[in-house]
């Protein structure tokens, strides 16, 4: 259930929405501030567990984009009956907001530029200001100049955001295309039932070996394709790379120094790979796998392919050298590139519905 829980609070705020607008227009103002107190704990509260539980999701950061968004506009709505000058910052946010979910259908990326982040706290504050003048308005709350700064933030991410999406069209497109030619060129490894045992095996820290070689095949096939390496062998070998045959962290058998996990896992992995997969790897795939563990194995990397393989492994590892140190969550927990944030089960969505429009 804790999976569950951060979402519901995210969408009960979506829900109370229309309580707070019917409270704003029969002017239980105190009642309304109350519910808007609760909406803002369950704001805070949803984050706060999503974050203790380790259940922060892709799915729930788009949710609570949204929430934000229908909060904001449905409190607009009264202040536009009270204010005429919130009206305009209305129609803005909803060219936002439109323009936002085009993106999103379009692209499956969700917009998010630092310039709206900045607006979005204006449009509250805005709002907050709004209804200190609505409660006291005795006391004159100077409001037009928060509105003014609002509304020329406003047209600014308008702006940035229609900048980005001509700019970045085609580099949206080209990322598509590369999600899909990855995913189909490792998809007959990926979906092998012993690859997908990997995602029991644990790896270095609070990861599967599966994501591990995931993600390592990935930035070999991105990196190799952009320097006119041969990709395609890196991508496998990335993939396989540590395709040994059980976890080592439950193997409590006793072994010579030279002969642990860390020195034999390289060879094993190819020996493993050809068991399973054939022909499919090939003497250069064997290879880049063989040396990824360079120095440690002393079998020294002979191509670019295989010295990419064992810098990318080692710079994804880094992590674990890093756990110690208190640094570990900011480490795990860092933004990533848009394009990034893209999921193998979209990618794999995307393949089907061009392999349905082929037929």
């Amino acid at each position: 259930m804790k999976k569950y829980i951060p979402n519901l609070l995210t969408f009960s705020r979506i829900l109370m929405t229309p309580v707070v607008i019917i409270l704003g227009l029969t002017n239980h103002i105190w009642s309304l501030i109350l519910v808007a107190m609760i909406i803002a704990f369950t704001d805070f509260l949803d984050g706060l567990l999503a974050r203790k539980w380790n259940v922060v999701s892709d799915f729930g950061a788009k949710l609570d984009a949204l929430a934000d968004k229908v909060l904001a506009l449905g409190l607009l709505i009264l202040l536009i009956l009270r204010n005429p000058m919130f009206f305009y910052v209305f129609i803005l946010e909803c060219l936002l907001a439109s323009f936002n979910l085009y993106f999103y259908f379009k692209n499956k990326i969700a917009l998010s530029l630092f310039v709206g982040k900045i607006k979005t706290w204006f449009i509250f504050i805005s709002i907050l200001l709004g209804f200190l003048d609505v409660l006291f308005p005795n006391y004159h709350v100077s409001i037009s100049w928060f509105v003014y700064i609002t509304c020329g933030l406003q047209i600014v991410t308008l702006i940035s955001y229609i900048r980005f999406y001509f700019e970045n069209k085609k580099k949206i497109v080209d990322a598509f295309s590369d999600y899909v030619e990855y995913y189909e060129l490792i998809e007959s490894f990926i979906n092998n039932k012993e690859f997908l045992k990997r995602k029991n095996f644990p790896h270095h820290i609070n990861e599967s070996v599966y994501e591990h070689t995931v993600r390592v095949s990935f930035d070999c096939f991105k990196i190799g394709k952009k320097f006119h390496l041969d990709y395609k062998s890196l991508a496998i070998a990335g993939l396989l790379h540590d395709f040994y045959e059980k976890p080592w962290q439950y193997d409590k058998e006793k072994k010579p120094f030279l002969q642990m996990h860390a020195f034999t896992h390289a060879h094993n992995a190819v020996l493993n790979a050809k068991k399973i997969y054939g022909k499919k790897i090939t003497p250069k795939i064997a290879e880049i796998m063989e040396t990824h563990m360079f120095p440690v194995n002393l079998k020294i990397p002979k191509s670019k392919e295989a010295w990419l393989l064992t810098l990318i492994d080692k710079a994804d590892s880094m992590d674990f050298i890093m756990h110690p140190i208190m640094l570990y969550h900011i480490f795990r927990k860092k933004e990533i590139e848009q394009e990034e944030k893209m999921t193998m089960q979209k990618i794999m969505r995307k393949v089907k519905k061009l392999r349905a429009r082929k037929k």
